[in-house]
């Protein structure tokens, strides 16, 4: 489970469990491994601002935001432009992560904590 239960916390469930599946494949780390890579980089302040492409959502990545836009509608009613912090998008691709290296068992269960804070898409 990622994110929270409060009617904020369902558009966090719906992006980034929407964006994780959709754009970061089960099958293989790459992916995952790779924006958090950049992530680093950009915490680090090598980096300003990285964009992955996903099948369902571009994630423009910037050390004051993430920014996820649908990538074959856009903005619409259904998935409108979203935000989050640095931080919070960081804790879900970690916990994306270890979910990947996790047995496959019935018994496996994952809690994903994130941070607080509010990111403005403006």
């Amino acid at each position: 489970m990622i994110g929270e239960t409060n009617e904020r916390g369902a558009s966090f469930n719906k992006y980034l469990l929407s964006a994780m599946d959709t754009d970061m494949p089960a099958y293989t780390t790459r992916h995952v491994d790779g924006v958090l890579a950049e992530v680093f980089k950009i915490e680090a302040g090598k980096l300003d601002e990285y964009q992955y492409e996903g099948e369902g959502f571009v994630h423009h990545i910037t050390r004051e935001r993430v920014r996820f836009e649908h990538s074959v509608f856009g903005e619409c009613p259904e998935w409108p432009i979203w935000c989050c912090t640095l931080a919070q998008y960081k804790a879900a691709l970690q916990g994306y992560r270890r979910f990947l290296d996790m047995p496959k068992s019935i018994d496996s269960e994952l809690i994903i904590d994130l941070p607080d804070g509010e990111a403005r898409c403006d």
